[in-house]
């Protein structure tokens, strides 16, 4: 636990103090004993201890010469001068006595003169250069006999005084020795505490800065230095002289704090707490904390990044694409020409392209790659619930909404790129909120009143005509041109027929292995059946077919036949839908549908046998006041 130093004035006490030590059995302390009278001795001496237990004028000495060190004064008791004056009686027979020592050994000797019928004349020393001067001056004023400590009594004796050193009881080292362990335990605290204050104010990314009452600097850390300029020996100035800019004197003059201020701060620009340090209802000094706010945009990036991705991840680049086909090699030429900048992208092309192997790649070869990648199906989630996916929702913003509340895509993508797939299926109403994304750089959460600003690349991707649908007034005109700055047209798979192959002997080959089955060659037949395949899937449907020939094929190559079936279509696969002319759909009926399929708009418009552009369409067309026919 530690480690407690006796200095003792006369060699019993050695012995007296080691049978305590024996008693309470404690193995977890180290002790040592050192034999001094007055500390000239041990003036420089190195006292590596964590208490220094001492009588008299020796511990005051010592209290005053080793600042460092914690000094526990062993006490005389009443019960202990007692004793002395007793045995000066029987050995002197003087009933007229001086005690001599320092306040804490005289404490309580002019109540024994009473109890003992003596006279005794008390005078406190507290420096060993005093005592010989003040110990004549009682002999001078007629006192033959005096009790004291040991140096005290040697110089008495020198006097020609009678004297008696005053010895301490068992009970006076017990107590001493209980006071030093807690005195050691509480320092050792303290320094612990300490030290943990000093790596939190020295490991901190914040500035720190504390004043007193009066606005006096007791306190700056290695960052307030740092983003202040300020010097080292800055503790005791004034913080208006020093940083007249933080206003402290505000703080402490009202007592109240100042939370989240945005100031600069010596070209700074700096996010400020100002908080008052009250002590039993009064004002004793203020505390600022401070940060850059680029520190702030930056540490709000690595959270970010570390928490709420959670698998937003592109894994693809341009090194996927497979293709050999002169079209294919001049679009991702195009494409790495758009991944240098930081324009929306929007990409269009057939189901089944690789629109978002593209996207991927563009992100991963964008100076945001290192920050998330979040891609939604705009298509595959009803409006209401779109809405909240993309820009998140406050705590009780709807029926059903969880209880945190809930980031948006939006947010997520922060410092990196969102890929909104089929785009063209979004709503009109979600449109204009989407629209002001683009425009603001900015989200607003549902239910919440607080704009969260975003820097998001976007980059849109769809298998219609955009163009098309703005002219049909399904789309916004305005979010088509905010979308298509950049526009990257990705090939379908019947113009690159020399990528055909490449493609299937490369899926082929990942499902035989990924099947544990062995690889065969496709005979010439079966490769002309593939090259003349209308491929209206592209390269999503070759990619199935090589996965079924995988798993079905039998023989030793893969034959024409083989291939027949594998592009053969099911028979009954023809799904039998009832169609409505559009003139025999009323809004009546529109909306009966819509209230069935909960709004769903792509549910509702297959149940009425037409797009969900027409859907759409006839829906403005009622808005507007139109008959439709």
């Amino acid at each position: 636990m530690g480690k407690i130093v006796f200095v003792i004035p006369y060699p019993n006490m050695t012995e007296l103090i080691l049978s305590i030590i024996r008693e309470q059995d404690d193995n977890t302390w180290e002790f040592e004993t050192i034999m001094s009278i007055g500390v000239r001795s041990i003036i420089d001496r190195d006292f590596k201890s964590d208490v220094i237990i001492a009588r008299g004028v020796t511990a005051v000495a010592l209290k005053r010469r080793f600042s460092y060190a914690q000094v526990v004064e062993l006490p005389v008791s009443g019960y202990d001068i007692m004793h002395a004056v007793k045995e000066c009686l029987g050995r002197f027979n003087d009933r007229k006595i001086g005690v001599v020592g320092s306040y804490d050994m005289i404490y309580g000797a002019t109540s024994i003169e009473k109890l003992m019928d003596v006279e005794l004349l008390i005078l406190e020393v507290n420096d060993e250069e005093d005592a010989e001067p003040s110990i004549l001056k009682l002999k001078q004023q007629g006192i033959r006999t005096m009790i004291g400590g040991v140096i005290a009594c040697e110089i008495a004796q020198r006097l020609g005084m009678n004297s008696l050193y005053v010895e301490s009881g068992r009970e006076a080292i017990y107590y001493a020795l209980n006071e030093a362990k807690r005195v050691a335990i509480i320092r050792r605290q303290e320094q612990e505490r300490a030290e943990q204050f000093r790596a939190i104010l020295d490991y901190s990314d914040e500035g720190i800065i504390a004043v007193d009452a009066k606005g006096k600097i007791n306190l700056v850390n290695r960052v307030a230095i740092k983003i202040t300029d300020l010097q080292d020996g800055v503790i005791g100035s004034s913080i208006k002289k020093a940083l007249p800019q933080l206003d402290l004197g505000k703080v402490l003059a009202s007592g109240r704090g100042e939370i989240g201020e945005i100031q600069m701060l010596n070209n700074h620009q700096i996010a400020i707490n100002k908080v008052p340090i009250i002590i039993a209802g009064e004002t004793s000094g203020a505390v600022a904390t401070f940060k850059p706010v680029d520190a702030i945009r930056e540490l709000e990036g690595k959270i970010r990044e570390k928490i709420y991705r959670r698998g937003h991840i592109a894994k693809l680049k341009f090194s996927n694409i497979l293709g050999n086909s002169k079209i294919i090699k001049d679009t991702i030429a195009i494409a790495h020409e758009f991944s240098q900048v930081g324009s929306n992208v929007l990409i269009v092309g057939e189901t089944g392209t690789g629109k978002e192997v593209f996207a991927q790649s563009i992100h991963n070869g964008s100076n945001r790659r290192k920050g998330p990648f979040v891609a939604v199906n705009c298509a595959a989630l009803p409006e209401n619930l779109l809405e909240s996916e993309l820009f998140g929702y406050t705590e009780g913003a709807f029926t059903g909404a969880a209880r945190c509340g809930k980031i948006g895509l939006f947010e997520l993508a922060h410092l990196g790129t969102i890929l909104l797939d089929e785009v063209s299926e979004i709503a009109p109403k979600l449109q204009g909120r989407l629209l002001r994304v683009l425009q603001e750089r900015e989200i607003m959460r549902l239910g919440d009143d607080k704009v969260i600003p975003i820097d998001v690349r976007i980059i849109a991707a769809t298998n219609k005509d955009l163009f098309q649908l703005m002219e049909e007034g399904v789309f916004r005109e305005d979010l088509y041109y905010r979308l298509d700055i950049l526009k990257l047209a990705i090939p379908p798979l019947r113009e690159r027929g020399e990528d055909i192959m490449l493609l299937m002997n490369y899926f082929f080959k990942l499902y035989c292995v990924r099947f544990n089955k062995d690889y065969k060659e496709i005979s010439q037949g079966a490769q002309n059946k593939l090259m003349e395949h209308a491929w209206r899937g592209n390269v999503r449907e070759l990619r199935n077919i090589a996965e079924r020939l995988a798993v079905l094929s039998k023989g030793s190559i893969v034959d024409l036949q083989e291939i027949e079936v594998a592009l053969a279509r099911p028979k009954g696969s023809q799904k039998s839908t009832v169609k409505y002319k559009s003139s025999s759909l009323n809004m009546e009926y529109i909306i009966r549908v819509l209230q069935e399929t909960d709004y769903h708009y792509s549910k509702a418009a297959a149940k009425l046998g037409m797009s969900r552009t027409t859907l759409w369409k006839r829906l403005k067309q009622f808005d507007e006041g139109k008959q439709i026919e």
